[in-house]
């Protein structure tokens, strides 16, 4: 149904059947009155969302104190405007009307539905269009306006960090499912191509409760397209060429809505060759891959289940550093096979909502060591070859109790069947080869069980208290390998509390305290061999790290302003290391203690004239305690500020982007110091009809040369770059 395109809402007061008290009603409809049943509700600053059922209707407790904000994500994964509802009255229902638009571009700061966050974590959405507007070719690109996300690495195998917790301390979703990867900065779903995203959400903050390891800076959620039930055949192409950074891209789909479900096929190919910094190319720089994504929904059981299959599959990624003349590093291939499912259900039994999802994966991954021949050496290649197989199962349950909201869940997932080969390659100066296969890890897995709850509560009509906990055992196995045969058994308890006060005149208050745990993971402690930055030795015998967390934050909601302000303050134990004895040579350690403070804020302002104005700004601290050294990762002083003009009709839009990045100064034990700039882009976009839409952005307007990370081995990043992308749809 069109109405379940991109949307905004149109929100008003109307009589209906007395509800329960401390509970928000409300139903959505569209613009001739017939239910929306399957949206996501959310309110904004509010963690979680609700699933509208058969009839539109939807229930929310603890009832929010107005005014405050609602989102509604429509089936088939659009976002709609969020509202400002001022003023609710008990005994009536809260109706929400869809109207149908041609196009809607939108970020929100305050919500995402997809994220079992807690009350304290800054939570933003970003919405297919705004994806495609901003045209990034990596996740780090798309999130680049966000506050508190900084990238780690360079290239297109850059790692996004939430809060500077890196190397396995942001945890990544792609539809709910765990992106798991045994390099040593963490997962960057290099693989992912955000064309085929019809958002990404990001929960800046402790998720140990609601996801275990591997979240403790925060959460990434990416969700792949969906297409709403009863959708019409449609059919989309579209074309990239880039300059600067040397593109080419393709992509296509096609899409049909049943009666009671929907079906998605869709493929993209990308070929991308070395950049051009200010300087001059940078070898080593390009990539090419290629990916395809076939997603369904159906309707079954009064639920929704979706289920997808995602294959991508990336040749030659190249990782340049600044000795690539001497030691090409690069991943002649990266393979991800990835099943998941998914189920919903409004009214289930004893439980208001019930989820489900399970996940299956294969994953595999070479990296090279190329270093080449001089007059006096002959070339070699240091190749380490790993595949390993993931799985996730994880459901959950929701119902009020009274005055409070209760969610219980339980998750397992881990790796198994990791093996890890380190192959060497040696010539002669004539050119005679001889190749020797070391086995690094022959089979290792790696499982975590957990059980988890969490209740939200009305204690007042301007006082909600919110806690949870989480109680996980993880064990890993490793057999034969480089280190043996080793295993451990680790439990442990993760935890939070929040209160949090408003609204007063648009204004609320949240403070949090929370516990979180992450352990290593499999390749920390039993891989030996070459990776993308030297040779690394694991250590069986780490510590899981956990830590304590102080998150407070002030929100403001207006009518057309949106801004807030958050702080936080970390403190790991048992901080999990890498380090260098030498060069290029790099192993692990418990450090000790470590702590991890900043600041962020960030506003959005809708003016006159369709002008849209998003700025952000974050400023962030990390220490590894006695004897206090820097950590690796953390972000220098960093401010965005983006304006955007939709045409009437939207039929267009023109964009600036600049952001300013201060010296860094503050370099961790394998970073140098590295000079400050600013850059500045431009982005504009046409429909030309309904069949066919033009896009354009250019980035690094002045041709600024800085570093691409602030790793020792980093090189310069890509100068001025430019792209045309165009979109036929039918």
């Amino acid at each position: 149904m069109r109405a379940a395109r991109l949307a905004t809402l149109v929100v008003s007061l109307m009589f209906g059947d007395v509800v329960e008290a401390l509970a928000l009603a409300g139903r959505v409809v569209t613009a001739s009155g017939a239910p929306v049943a399957g949206a996501e509700v959310t309110i904004l600053g509010r963690p979680g969302s609700v699933i509208t059922d058969a009839d539109g209707r939807f229930s929310w407790t603890p009832d929010p104190p107005a005014p405050f904000e609602i989102l509604v994500v429509a089936p088939g994964g659009l976002f709609m405007k969020p509202i400002l509802v001022e003023r609710t009255d008990a005994g009536r229902e809260l109706t929400i009307t869809v109207e149908a638009l041609v196009s809607e571009r939108l970020v929100v700061s305050g919500a995402a539905p997809d994220i079992q966050s807690t009350p304290g974590a800054a939570t933003t959405s970003l919405s297919q269009a705004e994806l495609q507007t901003r045209m990034p070719s990596n996740l780090i690109q798309a999130l680049e306006n966000v506050a508190g996300v900084n990238q780690v690495s360079e290239g297109q195998a850059a790692v996004p960090a939430v809060r500077g917790l890196s190397a396995g301390r942001t945890l990544l979703l792609i539809d709910g499912a765990r992106v798991t990867s045994e390099r040593r900065v963490g997962p960057s779903a290099t693989y992912m191509d955000p064309d085929i995203l019809e958002g990404v959400q990001v929960a800046r903050g402790p998720g140990s409760v609601a996801y275990g390891s591997d979240a403790f800076g925060g959460v990434i959620a990416m969700t792949t397209r969906r297409i709403a039930p009863g959708a019409p055949l449609a059919g989309r192409l579209s074309v990239t060429a880039g300059t600067g950074v040397p593109e080419k891209r393709i992509g296509g789909e096609l899409s049909k809505g049943f009666a009671t479900g929907s079906l998605l096929v869709a493929g993209h190919g990308r070929d991308v060759d070395d950049w051009e910094a200010p300087s001059g190319e940078i070898f080593n720089s390009g990539y090419n891959d290629g990916g395809v994504l076939v997603r369904g929904t159906t309707a079954i059981g009064g639920g929704l289940l979706a289920g997808g299959y995602q294959g991508d599959f990336g040749r030659d990624i190249e990782r340049p550093r600044n000795n690539s003349s001497t030691v090409r590093f690069f991943y002649p291939e990266e393979t991800s096979h990835r099943v998941t499912a998914e189920y919903d259900k409004a009214d289930a039994g004893p439980f208001s909502e019930i989820g489900l999802n399970a996940f299956y994966g294969h994953y595999a991954q070479i990296t090279d060591q190329d270093r080449f021949a001089t007059a006096t050496a002959a070339r070699s290649v240091d190749r380490a070859d790993i595949s390993a197989h993931d799985f996730q199962v994880r459901g959950y349950g929701r119902r009020a109790l009274g005055a409070a909201r209760w969610e219980m869940g339980v998750d397992i997932n881990g790796r198994t069947g990791l093996r890890a080969l380190d192959i060497f390659e040696r010539y002669t100066l004539a050119g005679a080869q001889t190749i020797t296969t070391n086995v690094s890890i022959d089979s290792a897995r790696r499982v975590d069980s957990a059980l988890y709850s969490s209740i939200d509560v009305a204690a007042s009509p301007w006082l909600s208290v919110a806690g949870g906990g989480r109680v996980d055992y993880v064990t890993t196995v490793n057999s034969n390998g480089y280190f043996g045969d080793r295993d451990t058994q680790n439990g442990a308890a993760s935890g939070y509390l929040s209160l949090t006060a408003g609204n007063f005149g648009g204004v609320s208050f949240t403070a949090q305290v929370a516990r979180g745990f992450r352990d290593p993971v499999l390749s920390d402690r039993y891989f030996r061999g070459p990776s993308g930055r030297g040779f690394i030795t694991g250590n069986p015998d780490l510590d899981p790290e956990t830590s304590l967390q102080f998150d407070g934050g002030v929100r403001y909601t207006a009518r057309r302003i949106r801004a807030a302000v958050y702080g936080y303050h970390y403190r790991i134990d048992d901080l999990i290391e890498r380090f260098q004895p030498d060069v290029d040579n790099f192993l692990f350690r418990n450090r000790g203690r470590a702590e991890v403070k900043g600041v962020e804020a960030e506003a959005q302002l809708d003016l006159p004239g369709r002008v849209t104005v998003e700025g952000a700004v974050q400023k962030a601290r990390g220490q590894a305690l006695n004897p206090t050294t820097n950590l690796d990762g953390i972000a220098p002083v960093t401010a965005s500020l983006q304006v955007r003009h939709q045409f009437p009709s939207r039929r267009g839009f023109v964009q600036a982007r600049v952001a300013r990045y201060a010296d860094d100064e503050r370099p961790g034990p394998t970073e140098r110091i590295v000079p400050g700039y600013t850059l500045l882009d431009l982005g504009a976009g046409v429909t030309v009809s309904r069949f066919f839409e033009i896009r354009g952005l250019l980035r690094n307007v002045g041709d600024e040369e800085f570093y691409a990370s602030q790793d020792v081995r980093a090189i310069f990043a890509p100068g001025r770059t430019a792209s045309v992308t165009a979109v036929v749809r039918f």
